[in-house]
């Protein structure tokens, strides 16, 4: 049977006709990008997410029918990193069928791929990697150097191994070629180090699916010692997270004033606004205001203030709320609240400042817009409109000064009163979402859930302050979440979970308090507060951060204090921000906690690494769920949470891989400073500055 499967297989390899370049993030069987068994040279392309299922399971020194299912995705250009579950059954509690005398195997293992950089593409691509690293238990332990070569159709691999497996997978020299024949197959052939395989790929064409989907399928034939079976079968998904209003970003050029000079003011940005690299002009100097020096039009006050009607007006119409709209001859000034584009702040600027060049089209002005959250500053854009009107029209670099030391001036100015300016006091907002307790790859199952439906109601009540409640209504949950059995205790409790006064204000210095003071539900009822401070510098590269928590039980005696310094470094040009934070946090658990956070778009991925009552790496996805701009009435807002986050982490660097829940945990750590005042860390200077496209794009997506 073998011999005849083999024959079938190769005559199909050798009678098909190559149509078309290859695709480079093929995913292998065991979470990294390769051919089936093996991995090869290239990485998973930039913001793709890739999720599959498989039944080739590797179960000691034996090949079964089992289950794997893994996730990869690749953080920046030349790095993947993921995961994999393996088991032999979904649902069986393995302490029974140890028991029983019946052995099984759950495992949870993260893989990690750089591909070198520097090397010349029409070469070859080299890449090293990991596999199953730092577990309690490494059933997959393996590391690896490999390299791929392109030829034609022909991906060309080579690489060795070490690895701890039984199976002897990677343990060695290993090879394989895959051809992609056309553009929905490819056919691979390769040596794992141990055993032969052959095996196709069907890839579902692109034209019947979304351009942020893609789906193939795969079939191996495995030709191992120890294998239970011959033939084995794997689905995979790939997500791209950049949504595509992201990718359609044009490069912003230089402005025509601030062509190369002596000391050039901006340096030219590379062509695709969609890579990991800087997304618009690096500036070597800290922006500063051109004010105009001398009024260019001839419009009257009178005119002006129609014109300011109008714009405010549109500004109602979008939403917007606290609008103030001020202007003189030669400066049109804005202080406004958004609570409609809750992604992300940037198209709420955007939007603004793009139908405030087009309302005021007098050559000369200036503008100065303030964005605040229930009047507590946020951050001040300032800069010319002929120069801004430039970029909207042309796509020219425009000059602005950005800074989060906002310096409101009334004087001097005509200040609009016809219409409401929106009050967002007593306008209730409403966030719905899912929440989920979970257990991965445990002994008890491959998934253990207890999922809600969550509400957070925000009512604004003053300066800097509301009420806020939430409550959640269980869904649904696995069998060891329901009464009496072992993960009870966690389970979501029906009705309220919080009940809490908020403040945010702002100190000098540039330094920011939130203060929240209440009841709190966290597997008992709690009375308590939390304050945070926290610090950004005016670039927005750093911020520090503090907290200090003090909480009461009301069911037994006894209470809990937490505090937490954190330092987080942001790298806007590249999307990525690096935290550290050390304390106590709300389980009793002390210790601190490392974090790699990686932006595509308002997805974010973040790695990182906790040490507290145990040591843990783990990996986290943030995405928004709820439209670009949310749907508001003046009864209040309606949306989806713009910060959902899922993580799965296993322990490290010890002998066991026992269940921890809660660990690591900060209360309201969903309602800090950096999330409701500064865009989730991306509200500064800096961000702005390197994706000045979102705002070209966002006036022309949303303006009518």
């Amino acid at each position: 049977m073998r011999k005849k499967t083999n024959t079938l297989m190769w005559s199909c390899f050798m009678a098909s006709t190559p149509l078309m370049a290859a695709t480079t993030d093929n995913q292998s069987f065991y979470g990294f990008t390769g051919l089936i068994n093996i991995p090869n040279a290239y990485v998973a392309d930039f913001g793709s997410l890739h999720t599959q299922y498989n039944n080739q399971l590797e179960y000691r020194a034996d090949v079964v029918d089992g289950h794997n299912f893994t996730i990869n995705t690749g953080v920046f250009e030349g790095l993947e990193v993921g995961g994999k579950i393996a088991s032999v059954s979904i649902h069986d509690n393995l302490f029974h069928e140890s028991a029983k005398g019946n052995s099984q195997i759950r495992d949870l293992s993260f893989n990690a791929k750089y591909q070198l950089p520097f090397i010349p593409k029409n070469w070859f691509s080299l890449a090293v990697g990991a596999q199953d690293i730092g577990g309690a238990a490494n059933n997959y332990k393996a590391y690896y150097a490999v390299a791929t070569k392109r030829l034609g159709n022909f991906d060309l691999t080579l690489g060795a191994g070490t690895t701890d497996n039984l199976t002897n997978r990677l343990d060695g020299a290993f090879a394989g070629v895959q051809w992609h024949a056309t553009e929905w197959l490819s056919i691979t052939a390769e040596h794992n180090g141990e055993a032969t395989s052959s095996g196709l790929k069907l890839h579902v064409p692109s034209k019947w699916l979304s351009n942020q989907l893609a789906i193939s399928l795969a079939a191996n034939y495995y030709d191992h010692k120890q294998s239970e079976d011959d033939v084995y079968f794997g689905i995979n998904f790939k997500y791209q997270l950049n949504k595509p209003e992201h990718k359609s970003f044009r490069p912003i050029k230089p402005a025509p004033q601030l062509a190369p000079q002596p000391k050039p003011h901006i340096t030219p940005i590379i062509s695709d606004s969609n890579s990991s690299g800087p997304k618009a002009p690096q500036l070597k100097n800290k922006p500063t205001l051109l004010k105009s020096k001398q009024v260019k039009h001839t419009a009257t006050d009178s005119e002006l203030e129609q014109t300011a009607m109008a714009f405010k007006a549109a500004l109602l119409d979008d939403g917007f709320e606290n609008i103030h709209v001020g202007y003189s001859l030669s400066s049109v000034h804005v202080i406004i609240e958004n609570h409609v584009f809750n992604q992300n702040e940037l198209d709420a600027i955007g939007l603004i400042l793009g139908r405030l060049q087009a309302h005021f089209n007098y050559p000369g002005m200036d503008f100065n817009l303030v964005l605040q959250k229930l009047e507590v500053p946020q951050i001040q854009i300032s800069g010319q409109l002929d120069d801004y009107r430039g970029f909207i029209q042309s796509g020219t670099a425009p000059n602005l000064a950005i800074t989060n030391r906002v310096n409101i001036q009334h004087g001097g100015l005509t200040w609009v009163n016809f219409g409401s300016t929106n009050s967002p006091y007593y306008t209730p907002r409403l966030t719905l979402s899912p929440d989920i307790v979970k257990g991965v790859a445990t002994e008890l199952g491959v998934l253990d859930y207890s999922l809600a439906l969550k509400a957070q109601l925000e009512v604004p009540i003053w300066q800097g302050g509301s009420i806020n409640v939430t409550g959640t209504q269980g869904i649904a949950t696995s069998d060891d979440f329901k009464d009496n059995k072992p993960f009870t205790r966690f389970r979501h409790k029906d009705g309220l979970t919080s009940l809490t006064y908020k403040q945010n204000w702002q100190l000098p210095f540039n330094i920011h308090n939130q203060t929240q003071i209440g009841y709190y539900y966290e597997f008992t009822n709690y009375l308590g507060f939390k304050h945070q401070s926290m610090w950004m510098s005016e670039s927005g590269r750093h911020q520090i951060s503090a907290q200090l928590g003090y909480f009461d039980y009301q069911d037994f005696d006894g209470d809990k204090t937490i505090y937490n310094t954190s330092y987080q470094y942001n790298l806007s040009e590249y999307d990525i921000s690096l935290s550290a934070s050390v304390g106590k946090f709300f389980n009793k658990d002390s210790g601190y906690k490392l974090t790699s956070k990686f932006w595509f778009g308002d997805t974010s991925l973040d790695v990182y690494y906790l040490d507290t009552k145990g040591r843990f790496v783990g990996i986290g996805l943030t995405v928004p769920l709820t439209p670009r701009k949310d749907y508001a009435t003046s009864y209040g807002v309606i949306k989806g949470k713009h910060n959902w986050r899922e993580r799965i982490q296993t322990r490290v660097g010890e002998s066991h891989n026992n269940v921890a829940f809660g660990l690591g945990q900060l209360p309201f750590d969903d309602t800090t400073i950096e999330t409701e005042l500064f865009n989730q860390s991306r509200l500064s200077e800096s961000y702005i500055q390197h994706h000045l496209p979102r705002l070209r794009e966002v006036y022309k997506t949303y303006a009518k």
